[in-house]
């Protein structure tokens, strides 16, 4: 406990410099697929598995044999998004959980799949994590996939906690989220844009996801609701390579949505100054990297105004671009966080376990690790007797569960919406540190 305290104490101060001076984490796994061992035992199967949408009522059909558990996920790795660092936070808590003595006297086993950003390859992990009769999938991160095998995975009797945040996670009952939903991201941004006198942004967003489309269409519809008239909607991939173009038109076209839809309520004038005024961006960490690099390119430096801008690895490369900016998140950051149990725990462990993936941590590995914290309670909860369903009723069960950095997440019969709050976080000094504003903004 003594040397917990001292490594926590010591990785406050190291967080501080590594999200200065990071660097790269992660790797490339050799296959598509792959599990994490742990203490062997024999199945112990019990009585007819219960299918349909309810989770089977058999301990082999759920994965749970006498001292394992069997859990899964599925992450985007090779390809343009790199959701290994993900993968690796679930991975890093469940690694502590087993080193204590596991749930309940079993260890827990973690079985993975490459989903590539690609859709049917999010199928094929989703068909895979099915036949290896996983107890749950914990803590899914893949934006082109995941969305829709929401569905396949909880139609087989697996229930799904945590992941993006997209939106058939929050209309199914075997669906437990952790995260705020990203639609509701859409209308925070804008009512953010308005409370800090955005008169005239330009905005940019990740379209090559489905999904997206309706947060893109809320956000829009928001911001013409709050009064605040947007110049130019840019629609781009995480694929794209650079984002030249992209920072050309968000600075002088005033035109609709390169991919189509509303168009924009107001227009500047062709001599105005400092129009547009803000830059709305709702990107993936990785992508924000080339936004940031184009910008700077470009000498340009409008306010910034986005969904989950801190990234250690990345920020190292923000200049004055991002001096200012304001991060929407639904969890407490852990630049200012320092004291916070929760903040302390996820930063050691995942340094103990896996020091190469400590400069990735963002935003999206705060959903992993509340999404492991939220299983292994629910587990815990349903005792020896550990199944799909069992997991289930127990999760259904849970009320106020603190994760230390959201607000209290419960749980019910039907669908789940339990994250409905948001903080917001500044860049104080270039490649310098975050800091919260104010408390949770909830809708």
């Amino acid at each position: 406990m003594a040397c917990s305290l001292v490594v926590a104490s010591v990785l406050g101060v190291m967080t501080v410099i590594a999200f200065q001076q990071g660097a790269l984490g992660g790797f490339s796994p050799s296959g598509q697929v792959s599990a994490d061992t742990a203490s062997t035992g024999q199945n112990n199967s019990s009585t007819a598995a219960t299918s349909g949408g309810t989770g089977s009522s058999s301990q082999s059909q759920s994965g749970v044999g006498g001292g394992t558990i069997t859990i899964g996920g599925f992450f985007d790795i090779s390809g343009p998004v790199d959701s290994s660092v993900e993968r690796d936070t679930v991975r890093a808590y469940i690694q502590g959980v087993n080193a204590a003595g596991g749930i309940n006297g079993r260890q827990v086993k973690y079985v993975w799949c490459d989903s590539k950003y690609d859709a049917s390859a999010a199928h094929a992990c989703a068909e895979y994590l099915i036949s290896q009769h996983v107890l749950a999938v914990v803590g899914m991160t893949a934006p082109l996939g995941e969305n829709n095998e929401i569905g396949t995975l909880t139609s087989a009797g697996i229930p799904v906690i945590g992941g993006l945040g997209t939106p058939a996670e929050y209309t199914n009952a075997l669906s437990f989220p952790v995260s705020a939903n990203f639609y509701r991201y859409g209308a925070a941004i804008a009512d953010e844009a308005r409370a800090l006198g955005a008169k005239h942004p330009a905005v940019v967003v990740l379209a090559d996801v489905p999904w997206v489309h309706p947060v893109e269409a809320n956000l829009l519809n928001r911001l013409a609701a709050d009064g605040v008239g947007y110049t130019d909607v840019e629609e781009v991939s995480a694929t794209q390579a650079n984002y030249t173009a992209t920072v050309f038109n968000l600075q002088h076209a005033h035109h609709g949505p390169s991919g189509g839809g509303a168009q924009p309520n107001f227009q500047c004038p062709p001599a105005a100054q400092g129009c547009p005024d803000y830059v709305i961006a709702a990107l993936d960490p990785f992508s924000y990297h080339r936004l940031f690099d184009a910008m700077e390119a470009a000498g340009w430096y409008p306010h910034v105004l986005g969904a989950g801008l801190d990234k250690f690895n990345v920020q190292r490369s923000y200049d004055k671009e991002i001096y200012g900016a304001h991060s929407l998140v639904p969890f407490f950051s852990p630049y200012d966080h320092q004291s916070n149990p929760t903040v302390r725990q996820y930063l050691a462990s995942v340094e103990h376990y896996y020091p190469g993936q400590f400069q990735a941590l963002d935003i999206y590995t705060q959903h992993a690790w509340t999404a492991a914290m939220l299983f292994v309670a629910a587990a815990k909860a349903a005792g020896s007797n550990l199944t799909q369903a069992s997991l289930i009723q127990a999760l259904n069960g849970i009320k106020n569960f603190q994760t230390g950095w959201s607000v209290p997440l419960s749980y019910g019969q039907g669908a789940h919406d339990p994250n409905r709050c948001f903080t917001y976080t500044v860049d104080n000094a270039p490649r310098g540190t975050w800091s919260t504003l104010g408390g949770w903004h909830c809708s």
